[in-house]
C-alpha cells in the first residue's frame, strides 16, 4: 500500500505541475482589438506583394531579368525582403510610368505641333488658322 500511495502522489504532483505550466502559457497571450484600418492595410500589403511577385514570374519579365544578368531567384528573394512602404512606392511608380498612360498629354502635343505648322504654312490641317507670311 505504501508504494501505491507514493505513486499516486507522484502522478498527482506531475499532473498538477503540467496543469500549472499549461495555464501559465495561456495567460501570456495578449488579446487586442484589431481595427478595420489595420486589417485592411495588412491584407492590401499582402496583395501588393503578391502582385509584384506575379509580375516577376511572367515570362517576359523573367527573360528581361535574365538578359540583364540577374538571377530570378535572387530577384524574388530581394522582393520578399522589401518593406511594405517600399512595395507601395514601387507600385505607385509602375502605375505612373506606364507606357501610353499619358494619352491626353500626347494628343495635346500633337495638336500644338499641327497648329504651329499650320500657322507657318507647312501644313493645312485646321480650317480656323491663317498662314503667317
Amino acid at each position: 500500500m505504501g508504494l501505491r500511495n507514493i505513486s499516486k502522489k507522484g502522478v498527482a504532483v506531475a499532473l498538477s505541475a503540467q496543469l500549472v505550466l499549461a495555464t501559465q502559457a495561456v495567460t501570456l497571450a495578449q488579446a487586442q482589438m484589431l481595427g478595420t484600418d489595420a486589417a485592411i492595410s495588412k491584407y492590401s500589403a499582402m496583395a501588393n506583394r503578391n502582385l509584384l511577385m506575379e509580375e516577376l514570374q511572367r515570362d517576359e519579365v523573367r527573360n528581361e531579368i535574365i538578359e540583364m544578368g540577374v538571377d530570378p531567384a535572387e530577384a524574388e528573394a530581394r522582393l520578399a525582403a522589401l518593406t511594405d512602404a517600399e512595395i507601395s512606392t514601387i507600385l505607385t511608380q509602375m502605375e505612373n510610368d506606364s507606357a501610353g498612360a499619358d494619352i491626353i498629354g500626347t494628343l495635346f502635343t500633337v495638336f500644338v505641333i499641327l497648329l504651329v505648322t499650320d500657322l507657318l504654312c507647312f501644313t493645312r490641317v485646321f480650317n480656323f488658322t491663317r498662314c503667317v507670311r
